[in-house]
């Protein structure tokens, strides 16, 4: 799937409180003003792990799948990975096939840091489109999907410890900051009010900013961004506002928050990982509750806002046969 210049201007009224226009100032280079989408595909639905895992298991899950084949329900590498780590074989392979019998020959989305790799690949050539499904782990994500029973039990404990790692190395960064957050905020240092405090915070300093992406994109590209074109690759590629407010929102829930930052409740990696989904979907389906209350605030920040459902939401509208 390939993206391409999307027409019409952002609805500024439904941005509510994130600081989207802070994201979009900088000065305009006209090679880079474009803005990515995925290819035309209507009614595009996306369904976090958990949402798959209620699926499944819905007593009427024969009748929803009747219903779901005039919907474009495109599967994702974050969850083929989680439900190739599914320890009970008969279940891990039940729910690929799920996946593959709704998603028909779309291939799955990559995981967000390869989106984030391509997007700014992308942008250094000056492409007018960017690959969205691209990369290793998509393409073993594709394999998942067509040949469940090539996830043998090797394969199911690597996705496990894959996984379990990226968890880990989030939370300790996290649980490292906090310290040091909470000494200045007891020392006279404002503390943010809400995760759109801190964005706002952050949105204004160019050099702090800079120091964020130019890794990342330089680890990309094999060459450093310059400096006057943090704010055209920010503008011209909304993935990268989501994974930066998807950082920001686990950086406030965990080391910021005076009261309620322990890890169980409050969204994992994975699961702020996939805001950068949001932008390419007009549904994201969650049966997660901290997920979707995290998704819900970022999606403000979104200039292609999805619609964030409950799986009981989106299934009840499926009966209806209404829009959600």
């Amino acid at each position: 799937m390939r993206g391409y210049r999307r027409s019409g201007k952002a609805d500024k009224a439904k941005i509510e409180r994130l600081p989207v226009d802070l994201l979009s100032r900088g000065p305009k280079v006209r090679p880079a003003e474009r803005t990515v989408m995925v290819w035309e595909i209507p009614d595009k639905h996306i369904l976090d792990t958990s949402a798959w895992n209620q699926l499944f298991d819905d007593p009427d899950r024969a009748l929803l799948v009747e219903k779901l084949d005039t919907k474009n329900i495109v599967p994702t590498s974050i969850a083929i990975s989680e439900i190739s780590a599914i320890e009970t074989r008969e279940r891990r392979i039940g729910l690929l096939a799920l996946m593959k019998a709704l998603g028909k020959d779309k291939r799955p989305f990559a995981t967000p840091n390869n989106i984030i790799i391509m997007a700014c690949q992308g942008y250094s050539r000056r492409d007018r489109v960017i690959t969205l499904n691209a990369g290793d782990e998509a393409t073993g994500a594709w394999i998942a999907l067509n040949k469940p029973d090539l996830i043998d039990e090797a394969a199911q404990r690597m996705s496990l410890d894959f996984n379990a790692e990226r968890e880990r190395v989030f939370r300790e960064s996290n649980e490292g900051l906090r310290p040091a957050l909470q000494f200045l905020f007891a020392n006279g240092v404002e503390r943010p009010r809400s995760i759109g405090g801190l964005i706002e915070h952050y949105a204004k300093d160019d050099s702090f900013l800079y120091d964020v992406v130019n890794p990342l994109y330089e680890r990309a590209v094999g060459a450093p961004l310059p400096e006057a074109e943090l704010w055209p690759l920010l503008n011209s590629l909304p993935h990268w506002r989501m994974f930066l407010m998807g950082y920001a929102c686990g950086i406030y829930q965990r080391a910021v928050k005076e009261h309620g930052y322990g890890h169980l409740r409050n969204p994992g990696h994975l699961d702020l990982w996939s805001a950068v989904y949001l932008p390419d979907c007009e549904y994201f389906i969650t049966h997660d509750k901290r997920q979707r209350r995290a998704l819900k605030v970022l999606n403000k920040g979104s200039r292609r806002p999805a619609a964030i459902l409950s799986y009981s939401e989106w299934r009840a509208a499926l009966f209806a046969d209404t829009p959600s």
